[in-house]
């Protein structure tokens, strides 16, 4: 199928190839727009720099050699040049859905502890059971609220 011949040329065209790709060097990419591109379009963004000073809004993309802040309406341009720093906004649902899970099986517990049922009565304990599980998923969902609307900000760049 393939002679000697073509296996050389082959390896020959191969090594030529590779030559001419090592002596080229590729631009180092600008880490500013990299982690400004990865962003969720929606996403809750500040940036801030020395010309623009502290911005905060939604992402709604980089294009033209602008970071775009805002909704369709209502956007606004920053120049990248101009950006010293982005920062990523994040709820914290997770944990008060954790500490709310905590608070609502205490109390769950608590509430049910003064009740007594006689052994065997299935109705009684079921219902005893279902109170203290509907008050701790009632702390599971408040506390998701909760931690949802508490926000911090995590630095993207630099």
């Amino acid at each position: 199928m393939f002679t000697r011949a073509s296996w050389s040329v082959a390896l020959v065209a191969a090594v030529c190839f590779a030559g001419q790709a090592a002596g080229q060097v590729a631009p180092t990419p600008d880490l500013r727009v990299l982690s400004l591109r990865s962003l969720q379009a929606g996403r809750t963004v500040r940036v801030s720099g020395r010309d623009i000073g502290t911005l905060t809004g939604s992402v709604a993309g980089v294009r033209e050699g602008a970071f775009w802040l805002g909704g369709s309406l209502a956007e606004r341009r920053v120049p990248l040049g101009g950006i010293d720093s982005v920062w990523v906004s994040r709820g914290h649902a997770g944990t008060g859905a954790l500490v709310g899970a905590l608070i609502g099986g205490v109390v769950g517990v608590a509430a049910m502890s003064g009740r007594s049922c006689q052994l065997g009565d299935s109705n009684c304990i079921a219902g005893a059971s279902l109170a203290a599980t509907g008050i701790m998923l009632t702390g599971v969902l408040v506390g998701a609220i909760i931690g949802d609307a508490a926000k911090s900000w995590d630095r993207r760049y630099p």
